[in-house]
This record gives C-alpha cells, structure tokens and sequence, in this order.
C-alpha cells in the first residue's frame, strides 16, 4: 500500500492511484546513473544498454511492486540487469543467424575503442610527450601555444617575439617533431578539419 492509503507505512514512490508521481520521478533521476552502469555491464555495446536501460524503464513504470525507495532500488537492479541479459541474448541470436564464423562481437558497432586502439593511442601519447620534451624550450612553447589556438601575432605578444622568431620556432618544431616521430616508429597523424 502506498503511504498515502496507509499513514503507518513507509513512504513509497507510488501514488495514491497507483501511477509514479514526482517522487518517483525524482526518485528515478538520482538513480539513473546507477541503472545505466548496470544495464551497460551486461551489454554487449552502449546501444543495446540504452535498449536494456529503457525497457527496465517501462516495467518500473508499469509493473514495479508498491515497496520503499531502498527496495525498489534493488528491485530495478535486478530488472535492469536481466533485461541487458535479454537484449544481449537476442542480440548474440541474430549475430549468429547471420552464419559466419567469426566472433559476433567483433561485428558490433560501437563507439569506444577498443583495447588494442586505446593502447596505441596511449603509445602515441607517450612518444608525442617525449618529442615534445625534446624540443627546444622556445619551440615547444610556439607549438603549444598554436595547438591551444593561438594565432602568430597573440603568439608573438604574449612571448615578446617578433613574427620571424615565431614562424621560425614554429617551422623548426614541426620539422624535429617530425623526425622524432618517424623515429620512433609512428606514422605522420595530421588533423582533420572539423
């Protein structure tokens, strides 16, 4: 029974008519967090938790039992998990209907990297600080300064240099970043403009 037919019990985020009202709401946003983890622990990709997540979602808002916040708390737990559990089985089903033999895993599109991609990055970020603790003190501030967006001309106001000494320190610190990083085995990245 919810609080509002039975003074004596505990507070519950149902309402009287049997809807989730603002407490419930309330009580579901400080808590969405939480459930997103779950439903993403059991998942396969982020796409299919955000699947699990909302079908947890509409239970809790059609089915969810009349207990107090702590409880239910557990409760949605538990419905969140077995529903990320759902969307992966039927997603590992239609994976496997697809009848290669490859790991269906391995097909799925998801926007993380995955581990060999964060280790080269990590490797890349690695050999970029040490390129850059190599470069001359006047050179790295130049390239810093650029990479944060800065123009020649803030460039030379800020250090006191003239528009020479700044395309000079700019020129020179490309050319030895660059030879510093064929040298350590990684290929030229250049940005893309957005």
């Amino acid at each position: 029974m919810s609080s509002a037919t039975n003074p004596g019990s505990a507070p519950t985020c149902r309402t009287a008519a049997g809807g989730f009202g603002r407490v419930g709401t309330a009580w579901l946003g400080a808590r969405e967090a939480a459930f997103r983890r779950t439903a993403r622990r059991y998942s396969l990709c982020s796409d299919d938790a955000e699947d699990a997540y909302q079908r947890a979602v509409e239970i809790l808002l059609t089915k969810a039992p009349d207990r107090a916040p702590s409880g239910l708390a557990a409760w949605m737990q538990v419905v969140t998990r077995r529903e990320a559990l759902a969307v992966r089985r039927s997603r590992e089903r239609l994976l496997a209907a697809t009848g290669d033999e490859d790991d269906p895993v391995e097909r799925l599109a998801c926007g993380r990297p995955g581990p060999a991609d964060r280790a080269e990055r990590r490797e890349r970020v690695e050999a970029t600080a040490r390129a850059l603790a190599a470069l001359k003190p006047d050179e790295r501030l130049a390239i810093v300064l650029q990479a944060l967006g800065y123009s020649y001309a803030e460039i030379g106001a800020l250090c006191g240099w003239t528009y020479t000494k700044v395309n000079r320190c700019l020129a020179e610190g490309r050319a030895r970043l660059r030879r510093l990083a064929e040298a350590s085995g990684f290929p030229e990245r250049r940005a893309t403009p957005s």
